[in-house]
């Protein structure tokens, strides 16, 4: 299965060597070591509480205060479950399948890295879990972009899909499998959502509204 499944009867390896070997050339590993920085997974997690405070601040300026909130309130939720679930799979597929990254398992003549690989875990490599959140995010603000931002935004996510690579971090096929996973992540954060919505999220919804603006 491994040989199937994984390393694609060698072809993951050896396009592994390829992309490093051609995408470590000059400034291009610090660029793209500078934008897959980005998507720490703990970044998102910032992001979305800064996120929570501007809406609140918004809502408090807001005419119609409960009507400007719950609408942005609900739409926060769903992409909170959809991070949820992201975590919860990619922490599971981490830390159960447990494959080594391509700077551990390939000998040190065989790849080129900027990266300081001593502060990484080396049984991470399956799934990319910066290259899953690079899509996430495209995901949450989509619908919001214009076609020039989702052109940038599938532009940003090849680039820090290939610094992955570049970095010796992931091989390709772990970054296939990741965009698999994130996809599936949101479909079950999506369904979480439509399940609670009536139930639990919206109730919850008002009460915060009743706590912050009455």
């Amino acid at each position: 299965m491994y040989e199937i499944f994984y390393s694609l009867f060698g072809y993951n390896k050896q396009l592994f060597l390829t992309i490093n070997h051609y995408t470590n050339i000059g400034a291009l590993p610090q660029v793209l070591q500078a934008i897959s920085s980005v998507f720490f997974i703990a970044n998102f997690a910032i992001g979305y509480i800064a996120a929570c405070v501007y809406v609140y601040y918004k809502s408090k300026k807001a005419p119609n205060q409960e009507a400007y909130f719950t609408p942005i309130y609900n739409e926060l939720v769903r992409l909170g479950a959809c991070y949820a679930m992201f975590g919860f799979v990619f922490a599971g597929l981490k830390f159960s399948v447990n494959l080594q990254r391509p700077f551990c398992s390939l000998p040190p003549a065989d790849f080129i890295t900027i990266a300081d690989t001593s502060l990484e875990r080396c049984l991470s490599s399956f799934p990319s879990a910066h290259t899953g959140l690079a899509i996430l995010v495209a995901y949450c603000f989509w619908r919001h972009m214009n076609p020039a931002l989702k052109i940038l935004a599938c532009l940003v996510a090849m680039a820090v899909a290939t610094s992955r690579v570049t970095l010796a971090m992931h091989y390709p096929a772990d970054i296939i499998y990741s965009i698999i996973a994130t996809l599936i992540s949101i479909l079950i954060g999506n369904n979480i959502y439509a399940l609670l919505k009536n139930l639990v999220v919206r109730p919850i919804g008002k009460m915060i509204a009743r706590l912050l603006f009455n």
